[in-house]
């Protein structure tokens, strides 16, 4: 399947949900645990989990057909399939300006289909996931981030300086939203030079800044699902209009956005000093 194809794909399922008003990515963590593997109890990660938060099942185990065969199970009767993407990194021979082969790793996309657990003769309330979290303030702990209090109101990471800023927990109007917010700028932090390096500049009115926002909100998204947390950042129509009105100049905004998330998330998870 050709790259753009799987853009258009993606985009058709977020421009659906941002066109009714929602924001697929935006939900109540408390009683759901992320979009996972049914079998590897693997959480789904970057633009799977925006596009499985795009739907609202009981279960949050997905699997696809073939694995809910090799259970004995079957997919209920007019139920669909949901589309995610495969991706690895594959061996391509190639020419070089001198005329010499050789092997470079060139990724390879492509859409499988997979059901909610809750789609398929194998759903039962037994297969409801643990709803323990991990200790938020434990893991925030293992994050090297200068975080400073202030009290304007504001939260931001300050690029040159490398310091988030945020008003202390009480001045929030719930523990939800303090979290949420410093999540987001927890993954700001990700990007400073000396570690992920997604910024060339810091300013912030710049486009690629404008798509760090995006990053932001994804990232945060992802580690509120992980650690139980509502997911309280804004979700005004102006803001889904701006996303969609980006969308429609940089197709492949949602994936790549979302992939800078995963590195993020990942980078944070993994304790990287």
């Amino acid at each position: 399947m050709k790259r753009k194809d799987i853009y258009n794909r993606v985009n058709t399922i977020i421009q659906e949900k941002l066109s009714a008003g929602n924001l697929p990515w935006r939900k109540s963590w408390k009683a759901a645990k992320p979009p996972q593997n049914f079998f590897s109890k693997h959480f789904y990660q970057g633009i799977n989990f925006l596009l499985l938060s795009c739907f609202d099942f009981p279960s949050p185990y997905y699997l696809t057909f073939l694995q809910c065969k090799e259970r004995s199970g079957s997919v209920l009767k007019g139920e669909k399939g949901i589309p995610i993407i495969f991706w690895k990194l594959i061996d391509s021979t190639l020419q070089d300006e001198n005329g010499e082969l050789k092997v470079d790793k060139i990724p390879y996309m492509r859409f499988t289909t997979v059901f909610n657990l809750s789609q398929t003769s194998l759903y039962n309330n037994s297969f409801q996931s643990d709803l323990k979290y991990p200790d938020v303030e434990k893991f925030i702990s293992t994050i090297p981030a200068v975080i400073k209090n202030n009290s304007k109101a504001r939260c931001f990471f300050n690029v040159s300086k490398d310091f988030i800023s945020i008003p202390v927990i009480s001045e929030f109007i719930s523990t939800d939203e303090y979290y949420s917010s410093l999540f987001h700028e927890i993954i700001h932090w990700t990007g400073h030079q000396t570690r992920l390096n997604r910024f060339e500049s810091a300013d912030y009115n710049s486009d690629d800044y404008s798509k760090e926002e995006l990053v932001a909100e994804i990232g945060s998204a992802y580690l509120c699902s992980l650690f139980g947390i509502n997911n309280t950042l804004d979700n005004s129509a102006a803001y889904i209009q701006g996303l969609l009105n980006k969308l429609q100049s940089d197709e492949s905004l949602f994936i790549s956005a979302s992939s800078q998330a995963k590195k993020a998330v990942n980078y944070l998870l993994n304790n990287k000093k």
